[in-house]
């Protein structure tokens, strides 16, 4: 077993296994699934990545050129293994990690391949990691097809149907996009809360730049601008169904965890009413879906892209290292308290997206592990030299 075992073989893991190769620190991958980048593979068909690519590579790799300024999920999980070649790393693949423990030697793992141990951890599962799918009332009696976003691949099977997708974050727009294109009979959207909506491309450069260029400027400014963007590239779309956001997006990310939508085609088609915007649902009953306010439709097929939990509680719930929410408590490259050496990586979503935020703390996260071990290397040695002690009795 390495020195580090790192869980998960995503971009995340992938990234800080490389940063720490490159500090002459070998680390052992797990991942649950047969490849590297399982998480993206099961994404539907057409999602492309929604930070440019310049941006999104991970440490020691750039993502080719010939991936486009917004490489589709097929061109980013070949990036990926070809990452994992080049860095030559350990990545073991099928073995589920179920449990984290703590003890005085570092960390016992209970996996699908038995208990391992490690001196060090980095947890890397993912942000979306497990489906959630709200508890409405009647669901079981819904006389259509209800799935979640994370089993939709393509829109070919839902062609000629009547479609609610439920939900404006990025899949939910996307997605609604997708049906109304591959020949669904009409597509509605269930909004509850009105999202912040932006192009990929504003007036010519990629919205990461101006993500790039609000990271050190506080969350009301951002809010402010961000409001005048989408007046400036939209006009009023209250008209439309959907009023303005209630959070900046500076605010939103801070409050809920959000990044702002981008846009897909989405607002022209809702302006053109071939996207319907509906109230919130709230509960099923046989062919109906309820919706707020009690107006009744009866869709043939609802997709609920209702987002996912980070599922950590089962991993290291025991341990004290999360909020509330189930998110960790410390995510930007440093160890919590109560669980020294246990890192976690690419479990937030800060305004310049995930990937741009994962380069980073892999490379955080190597450093502590870099210091961290010669601090013990120094202390190893001074209780080696000490009077009347034998040697290594310290150690």
């Amino acid at each position: 077993m390495g020195e580090v075992a790192i869980i998960g073989g995503g971009s995340a893991g992938l990234g800080a296994a490389a940063s720490l190769r490159r500090r002459g620190i070998e680390s052992v991958v797990l991942e649950r699934e047969e490849a590297v980048g399982s998480s993206w593979r099961r994404r539907y068909d057409g999602v492309r990545l929604n930070t440019v690519r310049w941006t999104s590579g991970m440490p020691g790799m750039r993502i080719p050129r010939s991936a486009g300024p917004w490489p589709s999920r097929d061109a980013f999980v070949s990036y990926l293994e070809g990452y994992a070649e080049r860095h030559e790393l350990d990545v073991r693949t099928g073995v589920a990690v179920e449990r984290v423990d703590h003890d005085a030697g570092g960390y016992r793992l209970a996996t699908s391949a038995g208990e391992l141990r490690a001196r060090f951890v980095v947890v890397a599962t993912g942000y979306d990691n497990t489906p959630t799918v709200p508890a409405w009332p009647g669901r079981e009696s819904f006389a259509g097809e209800l799935l979640h976003s994370s089993a939709y691949r393509n829109a070919a099977p839902f062609r000629g149907k009547h479609a609610l997708v439920v939900g404006v974050g990025n899949t939910g727009v996307e997605l609604s996009v997708e049906l109304l294109e591959g020949g669904a009979a009409s597509v509605r959207v269930a909004m509850r809360t009105p999202p912040n909506i932006l192009r990929r491309s504003i007036f010519g450069l990629p919205s990461t730049v101006f993500a790039l260029l609000s990271m050190r400027q506080p969350d009301f400014m951002v809010d402010r601008a961000g409001f005048v963007l989408q007046r400036l590239l939209w006009g009023k779309l209250d008209r439309y169904g959907i009023p303005r956001a209630p959070y900046g997006i500076g605010t939103e990310l801070k409050v809920k965890g959000l990044g702002p939508v981008l846009d897909s085609g989405f607002v022209a088609a809702v302006k053109s009413g071939r996207i319907e915007i509906v109230s919130a649902v709230e509960a099923f009953d046989g062919p109906d879906v309820l919706l707020r306010g009690g107006t009744r439709i009866q869709p043939d097929v609802v997709i609920a892209a209702t987002g996912y939990r980070m599922g950590l509680e089962p991993l290291v719930g025991h341990l004290g290292v999360l909020l509330p929410n189930g998110h960790p408590a410390v995510v930007d490259g440093g160890s919590h308290p109560a669980a020294p050496r246990l890192y976690f990586n690419g479990m937030w979503l800060p305004i310049i997206g995930q990937l741009p935020a994962m380069r980073r703390t892999s490379r955080r996260i190597a450093r502590a592990i870099a210091c961290e071990r010669r601090r013990d290397s120094r202390a190893a040695r001074r209780g080696a030299a000490a009077p009347g002690l034998p040697q290594g009795a310290a150690t």
